[in-house]
């Protein structure tokens, strides 16, 4: 057992001490009961190195499953956190990503990684059902998730870095059932200190979406209160933003209401008006706007946008726009995706995930590209992927690094990738340099004034901080809404009002919707909704009301 105390000592050689040991649970347990011992008698003048920890951590992970080892998990987090300095807990991140990657192979790296991420998880879990009580203020009084978290934390920076495993399995469903977004929220803003909001990567995509829905609803009231008390100094200030629109005009109307508010007006809570209807705007009316504003604006005719025919999704129109008028208009835009957000609205954006990178600041890779444009994507990979032989030169020896391209406007642009770029050879010595220019200029390069003015326009309306904890799969989730129906999860969390789940016609109604095929189903979910995408975290998070109109007859 002293050998896991050596900081020489393998993942491979700490498998094979378990190994020796495993087939007796009395010998596994007393194992477990010499690292916890070993742990908290550290000597303070001979402390643990991280490589012991490393050691200790995993030898414990290995077998969990079958010997829960609470009693070890508790002294070697509390030990990590309290005794290691920065300088240590470093060291520890180096020598963990480092013995990962001197294992045999990927699979090999990703069961450890995979199989610590697990060990701390349901400790966690298990310290958060014990608790007594609920709330990050409760959570701080508890040694173990206090301690295990910020380890936890560690983790997923090693992971953000190394792709070792995916990032769902930070979730932490205990945690987020335990805590009350619109309680917890003012709490975590007020007070200093340990809070589960610190660590974004234990909440899935829906737990985020509540967080930012809270933020902005207590920012509305805080603009609807400062309406009322300029109104009593000022004169009439309406506590909304209120835009009038004209059904064949929406787009242009909307952008010129919007130029002329300021960024008090765009915190307040939206309000949408059909010029020459009547209809009080409860949420259905502003879905319907933004559903005519995507339509518009990414339509064939505005040129804003370029759409892939293949991909079938938008991009920036390549084009260094330099037109006040024309950057303005790509500002406005952005702000209408983010008031869109702020009012909880989703969008059906044809925007590929590289728009939320960018937006999040998150690099985009040539995956992305895949993505937007697959057969350049895929032209590009092959590039990689080719061997060095005399082919390569035949295939790609008249490529230099200057590229061509069309815009709604104007075909066959030229661009150099770098200076002097028709007169550098593609070779296969700086193909990769090619691929990566390329990428960029399609994504950052190429849109750069446009994307910064729409990003501008983004983040008049939403607050920078507020989207920091998002990853940008789980922010283009919560605009776009999710495309997986599970009409199952519906029926589940539905309400009804003047009928009972058992009733035959009720039993009717789900076995039809059950039997729609996909477009119909999307079809009843527009007609109800006004969206046929479910929101952030599925069809199971929508509120579904099933009532009785009138007396049966």
């Amino acid at each position: 057992m002293d050998e896991l105390f050596s900081s020489t000592t393998t993942f491979s050689a700490v498998k094979a001490i378990h190994n020796q040991i495993s087939q007796e649970e009395e010998s596994i347990r007393r194992a477990i009961e010499y690292c916890a011992r070993k742990t908290q008698s550290a000597n303070p003048s001979a402390p643990l190195l991280p490589e012991q920890i490393l050691n200790l951590l995993y030898f414990i992970a290995i077998g969990f499953d079958k010997h829960y080892p609470d009693s070890a998990v508790l002294p070697l987090c509390m030990y990590f956190e309290e005794q290691l300095d920065d300088d240590g807990k470093e060291k520890f991140r180096t020598v963990l990503v480092e013995s990962l990657n001197a294992a045999n192979d990927d699979h090999d790296r990703k069961t450890i990684f995979g199989k610590i991420v697990a060990l701390l998880q349901s400790f966690i879990m298990t310290r958060v059902a014990n608790v007594d009580g609920k709330g990050s203020s409760i959570f701080a009084l508890d040694d173990g998730i206090t301690t295990a978290v910020p380890l936890l934390d560690l983790l997923n920076d090693i992971n953000n870095e190394q792709n070792y495993i995916p990032y769902e399995e930070f979730y932490n469903d205990a945690i987020k059932d335990a805590v009350s977004m619109k309680e917890e929220y003012p709490r975590w803003k007020q007070s200093p200190g340990f809070s589960i909001f610190n660590y974004p990567f234990l909440l899935d995509s829906q737990a985020k979406g509540e967080l930012l829905k809270v933020e902005n609803m207590i920012t509305m009231r805080h603009e609807l209160q400062d309406s009322f008390f300029r109104a009593m100094f000022i004169g009439v200030n309406s506590p909304y933003l209120h835009l009038e629109v004209r059904r064949e005009n929406v787009v242009r109307d909307a952008i010129a209401q919007l130029a002329t508010k300021t960024t008090h007006d765009l915190k307040k809570q939206l309000r949408v008006t059909f010029v020459g209807e009547e209809g009080i705007d409860d949420g259905g009316i502003q879905k319907e706007f933004f559903q005519i504003i995507v339509k518009e604006i990414f339509g064939s005719g505005h040129g804003m946008f370029e759409s892939n025919p293949e991909s079938r999704l938008c991009w920036f129109t390549k084009e260094h726009a330099t037109d006040h008028g024309v950057l303005e208009e790509y500002m406005l835009i952005g702000r209408l995706v983010g008031l869109a957000v702020y009012n909880s609205n989703t969008l059906e954006i044809p925007f590929p995930t590289a728009l939320f990178k960018k937006i999040l600041q998150c690099p985009v890779t040539i995956d992305d590209l895949i993505e937007l444009d697959p057969s350049m994507g895929r032209g590009l990979k092959s590039l990689l992927d080719h061997p060095d032989t005399p082919e390569f030169g035949v295939v790609f020896g008249d490529w230099t690094f200057q590229i061509r391209y069309d815009t709604p406007y104007v075909k066959n642009n030229a661009a150099d990738l770098k200076p002097n770029g028709s007169e550098i050879n593609l070779s296969y010595h700086n193909k990769s340099e090619f691929v990566d220019l390329y990428v960029d200029f399609v994504f950052n390069s190429s849109v750069a004034s446009s994307f910064q003015h729409f990003l501008d326009g983004v983040y008049s309306v939403i607050d920078r901080d507020a989207l920091a904890g998002f990853r940008p799969t789980e922010f283009q989730q919560l605009v776009i809404g999710c495309p997986t129906l599970d009409f199952k999860a519906l029926e589940k969390n539905t309400k009804y009002e003047g009928w009972s789940d058992d009733c035959e016609l009720i039993k009717q109604f789900w076995e039809i919707v059950h039997g729609m095929t996909l477009e119909e189903q999307k079809m009843l979910l527009f007609f109800t909704t006004g969206s046929d995408r479910a929101p952030v975290g599925g069809l199971g998070n929508l509120t579904f009301v099933v009532a009785r109109n009138g007396p049966d007859r």
